[in-house]
């Protein structure tokens, strides 16, 4: 007997193929299901015995695109996949939640679905479209549709396209008459399904039970009392040492208000106070509050101690006063990029924090070199000990070594009282980053030279040697093999310095990542505005001799001046992506006069010659040698061509005695340059 045919209409090929195979196993046995899709396209004319739709907007589209004249049609409910609801649940409670679809109504009918589900530990907030931006919400659900999270969304979950519901498949078979054994059977395939699913809750919240008792267990234990307060001002853990202290059960105070549990002056304490600590006296016993907020939990911990074991925590923060804020704020998590360079970049750096010897990290201008030194420091053995940044090109050569090395009482005038510990010292046991390491001076570098070869500072005007055990981490942006072959730069220090090199790649190496870094700095400057495709397009061309840094002073700029709500590329600075060299062209606008283009062709020519001999090249000697292409300049033409030269980025100019280079680019234009000038 031929069996009636069931015609399915979905809207997307994903949703029609898990619909088509959601009926074929419940009822594939007495029906013939066929299947179709808007984005696939539709047959002029459509007419079966019965069509149904997987929502409104399929049926409306359908019903646009072709003639479709079923005996019988309906629009079907929908309901989530059992096997995802594992995902919904390892959410934590209480969590703001951004639901994801393509359809406002569509998002609002998966809320219901979930809720109706028993599923109500989180809050969700529908999705907008045209919406970048959710404060405060940094995970997001979909059913299928993970392409519209927002970019900064940290934790993406897919809990895939949505099934019909019980009701629907009994309203088909209703439709096709079929028998109630069939139905019977139907329905018991289905609720299977939903009998696992309940299972699965339930083991769940036993797991949870389980949980809190044994976390409960574990803090009755411990010696301090601790409480925890919810962002609802509620108290969601009380130990048993506090019940001693408050004179209270724990079960009398849990999930009650903390403003009618704890006096008025410790509640203020714990919700207002921006105080670290703070003294008590409660039912005749002093006590300590220590308070600390989990901004990711939203949840305040509050911990209390006798006053003599704070006391003694305090005797030991007090030695470590000297090294507040000497920490590492960013880790690797900070480093925004996906490009195959840059992952190979923290890859190394990863394994490079990991042991012990001195790093040389080298980069140009805004990189982020810093930003490596921090997450190295994080990833390292000594994690937990100080970190300490200093730009050496930002302090004169006695000020620096001050700061590095420390002084003796009295030894210049100015000198505090009792001398002066030195940055190594600070750093003890843990990891200083020198940066601009290729600017300090040969007197400098001798003191820093003998740090690293005998672990062991002395202060300047002291005679006391002190061991350190420091880590060295420095950086630079210039090329210190070129400053050790000037004579500017040590190489026993750069040998000791670049026992591991890191290099960070230049923006322009890392091109794919431009879109994703602008969105960032975008949304962490709390605009909630679009970027333009077309200043996207622009970014992508230009040479970015600033790099990282640079991108975010143009976008800063590009925030200010924008009137809308979308950045386009007329609020860019033109005068800034314009006049650098352009990537995307592979050749450079050449000097429209043949004499200019001489002279720049005959400086660039020579700067490369010395270069090649490992050597910088001077005003002077591009004076002296300009002789020797029949072209003499004198010293203050060299000046003003090597000034438009720089601004154009084919060299870089050393200062003092350092001399020039030629760039990657300027080798690039000399070859245009050579080729201009053979052919006139």
């Amino acid at each position: 007997m031929e069996r009636p045919t069931l015609t399915i209409i979905a809207g997307s090929k994903q949703t029609k193929e898990v619909l088509h195979e959601q009926l074929e196993q419940l009822t594939g046995d007495y029906l013939s299901i066929k299947a179709f899709s808007v984005d696939e396209g539709l047959p002029l004319h459509l007419k079966d015995n019965i069509i149904l739709y997987s929502s409104a907007i399929a049926k409306a589209e359908a019903n646009a695109l072709s003639t479709i004249n079923g005996h019988q049609s309906f629009v079907g409910k929908r309901t989530i996949r059992h096997e995802y609801i594992e995902n919904l649940l390892t959410i934590p409670a209480g969590e703001t939640v951004l639901m994801v679809n393509d359809d406002d109504q569509t998002t609002i009918d998966v809320i219901e679905s979930i809720y109706q589900l028993g599923i109500n530990h989180i809050k969700f907030v529908p999705y907008k479209r045209g919406q970048m931006f959710y404060e405060n919400i940094n995970t997001a659900v979909s059913p299928g549709e993970t392409h519209l999270f927002p970019v900064y969304i940290d934790n993406g979950i897919d809990i895939g396209v949505r099934l019909f519901d019980m009701a629907t498949i009994l309203k088909v078979i209703d439709h096709f008459a079929l028998d109630d054994s069939i139905s019977s059977k139907v329905s018991e395939r289905y609720l299977r399904s939903m009998i696992a699913l309940h299972r699965k809750i339930f083991v769940a919240e036993q797991d949870a039970i389980k949980t809190t008792r044994h976390y409960q267990n574990v803090v009755d234990t411990v010696d301090d009392g601790i409480l925890v307060m919810n962002k609802e001002k509620r108290i969601t853990l009380f130990n048993h040492r506090l019940e001693a202290l408050f004179q209270k059960s724990a079960d009398e105070v849990i999930h009650r208000p903390l403003q009618e549990i704890v006096q008025q002056e410790l509640y203020d304490f714990i919700v207002y106070s921006t105080d670290e600590n703070k003294f008590f006296s409660m039912n005749g016993v002093d006590v300590v509050a220590f308070r600390q907020h989990m901004i990711k939990e939203k949840t305040v911990v509050v911990t209390f101690k006798s006053v003599h074991q704070a006391f003694e925590i305090e005797k030991t923060a007090q030695r470590e006063q000297d090294k507040k804020g000497f920490y590492a704020k960013y880790d690797f998590e900070d480093i925004l990029g996906e490009h195959p360079v840059l992952l190979d970049c923290v890859r190394i750096a990863k394994k490079l924090a990991i042991a012990e010897h001195p790093i040389l990290i080298n980069g140009e201008t805004g990189v982020g070199k810093e930003l490596f030194a921090h997450s190295i420091h994080r990833a390292s053995l000594r994690k937990n000990g100080p970190f300490i940044a200093i730009n050496c090109s930002a302090l004169t050569e006695s000020l620096l070594e001050s700061e590095l090395f420390g002084y003796e009482e009295g030894t210049f005038t100015g000198a505090q009282r009792g001398g002066k510990k030195g940055l190594f010292e600070l750093a003890d046991n843990g990891t200083i980053f020198l940066d601009e390491i290729g600017d300090i001076s040969p007197a400098v570098q001798a003191h820093l030279l003998r740090v690293l070869q005998e672990k062991e500072i002395r202060r300047i005007g002291g005679r006391k040697i002190t061991p350190v055990n420091v880590r060295v981490i420095a950086a630079t942006n210039k090329n210190l093999q070129h400053k050790i072959a000037d004579g500017s730069f040590r190489s026993d220090l750069f040998y000791r310095l670049n026992v591991l090199h890191l290099s960070v790649p230049p923006l322009r190496d890392r091109l794919s990542d431009i879109k994703r870094l602008t969105n960032y700095f975008v949304t962490k400057s709390g605009n909630w505005m679009k970027v333009d495709d077309e200043v996207i397009e622009t970014f992508m061309t230009h040479n970015w001799p600033g790099n990282i840094r640079e991108l975010k002073s143009i976008i800063d700029y590009s925030l200010v001046v924008s009137e809308g709500t979308t950045i386009t590329k007329e609020d860019l600075p033109h005068d800034r992506l314009l006049n650098k060299v352009s990537i995307a062209t592979n050749y450079s606008k050449l000097p429209s006069s043949s004499m200019e283009a001489k002279e720049y062709y005959v400086i660039l020519q020579m700067i490369k010659n010395r270069n090649d001999e490992g050597k910088p090249a001077s005003r002077n000697y591009l004076s002296e040698k300009s002789n020797n292409f029949n072209h003499h300049l004198t010293p203050q033409q060299i000046r003003l061509r090597l000034n438009d030269l720089e601004v154009q980025g084919y060299v870089l100019k050393g200062r003092g005695r350092a001399g020039t280079h030629i760039t990657h680019e300027g080798e690039h234009y000399l070859s245009q340059l050579a080729a201009h000038t053979r052919s006139r």
